[in-house]
């Protein structure tokens, strides 16, 4: 969440196999790049990592930014 606060994108990884914490938060704020501890899979973490480090994870990071 502190990713968020400052305009970082960010890929959060629910460390509670089924989502927890984690989960609830990335969900309320519409946070897209989430990854179950459950489901690690290399793809899923390289897709997700490079939406993050793309223009549009870039933006959407930005209309999340609390600061």
């Amino acid at each position: 969440m502190l990713g968020l606060r400052t305009g970082t994108p960010v890929l959060a990884v629910d460390p509670v196999a089924g989502g927890a914490k984690m989960t609830a938060q990335a969900r309320a704020v519409g946070r897209p790049a989430l990854v179950d501890a459950g489901a690690p899979a290399p793809r899923i973490l390289d897709h997700w990592w490079r939406w993050a480090l793309s223009e549009q994870g870039r933006a959407a990071a930005g209309r999340h930014s609390m600061g």
